[in-house]
């Protein structure tokens, strides 16, 4: 569920929010076009399967020495609205080199976990991210049963309508990091398996 943050904040640009305390808000907080979002908590499935693949991700990252870093909801700027927007998928990886600041720069694939409290702010995240240019896929995790969804830029820069590939056992391919992933991993320790 998500709820805006009281009226009595002023509206925000992505410096004024980087730069904001969070006012005591408690959880995942984004701005969307100049407004703080706080999200509830995730559930505990959900964050079984955050942590399980962010995992995943880093260990592979370490042991193919590949030059990109894992985030969990790390801030993005979409380039829609880019002055009064910040995103914070669940996870994140991109491969700048450059040195870490107070934003993910450039994601090369960002991975939402779908939650019923909030379907469509994700999918909205989610699509806001889509305008990214580095971003080449884009991988979509049900909290609620076992399904794995990849998402992946269309050659002329557009997305699919419809994944590109759809797992609910095996393995899962993300081609942006060169990385197998075995499902039963992604959900491994929830009551899905």
């Amino acid at each position: 569920m998500t709820t805006t943050a009281p009226k009595s904040l002023p509206r925000m640009s992505v410096a004024e929010f980087l730069d904001w305390d969070g006012g005591g808000f408690v959880g995942k907080l984004e701005l969307i076009n100049g407004e703080v979002r706080a999200m509830s908590p995730a559930s505990g499935t959900h964050a079984l399967i955050q942590a399980n693949l962010a995992g995943l991700i880093w260990q592979h990252l370490r042991a193919t020495k590949r030059p990109c870093r894992v985030g969990t909801e790390a801030p993005i700027v979409p380039r829609f609205h880019a002055n009064d927007n910040i995103r914070a998928p669940d996870l994140s990886v991109t491969c700048q080199t450059s040195p870490p600041g107070k934003v993910f720069p450039d994601p090369v694939l960002i991975i939402e976990v779908l939650s019923p409290s909030n379907l469509r702010e994700t999918w909205e995240s989610i699509r806001a991210c889509a305008t990214i240019p580095s971003l080449a896929e884009i991988m979509v995790v049900d909290s609620e049963r076992v399904l794995v969804e990849i998402y992946r830029k269309l050659p002329e820069g557009g997305w699919p309508t419809e994944p590109d590939e759809r797992a609910q056992s095996g393995a899962i391919k993300l081609m942006s990091i060169e990385a197998n992933l075995d499902v039963a991993d992604i959900y491994s320790g929830t009551h899905l398996l």
